[in-house]
């Protein structure tokens, strides 16, 4: 079966306050050129279906309209919630939807949701879940110790007992790596401080494929088949200028899966230039690209952003960054990333008060990150 995975759609989105609806109803019409050009089987979509909880009018109808767009061409589709979505208003209508080949996986009942299919290999079990946390799944399951986001997943995935000898897909929305290594995000993505949220890739053994969304770039987690699809637009500066692209899935027999991806070309590419302004006027083309600029001009210049508009009528952000200015420590960012919570308020606490958490506190935030579960 060959199938087209999909993610982080973030309908809805805004770049640097600029409306991105034309932007996204383009990028979608050719996701579906190309499922229609690869002969695709169906579609997977792994979550953040919309930029938030209460999608704008605009987002609804872009949904509504690819939705149509893949039935009116007899593709099913499977679609989990991710961590922007509301998960409730996601389903609405699911019941209905599913009749018409959309299958709904958004709100967490417990357990993976089971969809069965088939093809000319025989039969294909496709299971999904949502975006989850470790306290919802804990719920579920009072008998196990569940700590983490892996803990949490595995038991889902234990309960779910996926027969190996059968061809198993699963739909995730959850930031997963493979041991100590952590995929590459973009800033755009919502992640944890330290990435405590993380669900080891290990726990996906018994799938053949797993279908991620949550991360914006397209990679692979510890072995091929686990893997990003990436989101079809650049929705941070992070994200520019590397391409984007959609995955093709097939699976074959049990054991043979193939992948690819195909690029996308955005209706305006998103691309970072720097410099004086003078001389990125000198050299500038007339563009209509999303253009995020950053002038190094020793003093400000006069009307830089109405300058640069006559030539990127687009530019979506203007940053004035001096020679000499401080720049943010990148190596001692990173290294307050990889903080956990409980050696936050240690550093804090000795930083303010020149001493160590005593008994007394160290059992009170023993305390608070136990009854949060996740911290």
């Amino acid at each position: 079966m060959r199938l087209l995975h999909l993610s982080d759609l973030h309908l809805g989105r805004r770049l640097c306050e600029t409306d991105l609806y034309q932007d996204q109803k383009y990028i979608l019409a050719r996701i579906l050129d190309i499922a229609l050009a690869e002969k695709v089987q169906g579609v997977l979509v792994a979550g953040d279906v919309y930029d938030r909880g209460v999608p704008a009018l605009g987002a609804v109808d872009l949904w509504d309209d690819f939705l149509t767009a893949l039935h009116g061409h007899d593709l099913p589709v499977w679609v989990i919630s991710g961590n922007h979505d509301s998960p409730e208003r996601l389903a609405f209508g699911g019941r209905l939807l599913g009749r018409s080949g959309v299958h709904l996986a958004s709100v967490f009942a417990g357990r993976l949701e089971r969809f069965d299919t088939r093809d000319e290999h025989g039969p294909l079990t496709i299971w999904a879940l949502p975006f989850v946390r470790p306290a919802a799944v804990r719920a579920f399951f009072p008998q196990e110790k569940i700590e983490s986001y892996t803990d949490a997943v595995a038991a889902l995935v234990r309960a779910a007992a996926p027969d190996p000898a059968g061809r198993n897909i699963l739909i995730a929305h959850q930031f997963v790596t493979a041991g100590a290594a952590a995929p590459a995000a973009s800033g755009s993505e919502q992640l944890t401080l330290g990435t405590l949220d993380n669900v080891d890739a290990a726990v996906f053994d018994p799938f053949d494929y797993v279908a991620l969304g949550h991360i914006h770039a397209a990679q692979s987690v510890g072995r091929d088949e686990i893997r990003y699809c990436g989101s079809p637009l650049a929705y941070s500066a992070g994200e520019a200028p590397g391409e984007k692209t959609v995955t093709v899935v097939e699976l074959g027999p049990k054991g043979r899966v193939e992948t690819k991806q195909l690029p996308l070309s955005p209706l305006h590419p998103l691309r970072r230039i720097q410099g004086p302004l003078e001389a990125l006027l000198q050299h500038a083309e007339p563009s209509e690209d999303y253009i995020y600029a950053r002038l190094t001009d020793e003093t400000p210049p006069l009307e830089p952003a109405a300058r640069l508009r006559s030539v990127y009528p687009n530019l979506i952000r203007l940053e004035l960054t001096p020679p000499g200015q401080p720049r943010p420590d990148a190596p001692a960012l990173e290294r307050l990333a990889k903080r956990t919570p409980r050696q936050l308020f240690e550093e804090f606490c000795e930083a303010v008060h020149g001493r160590a958490l005593n008994e007394q506190e160290r059992a009170f935030l023993d305390e608070v990150l136990g009854e949060e579960g996740e911290p």
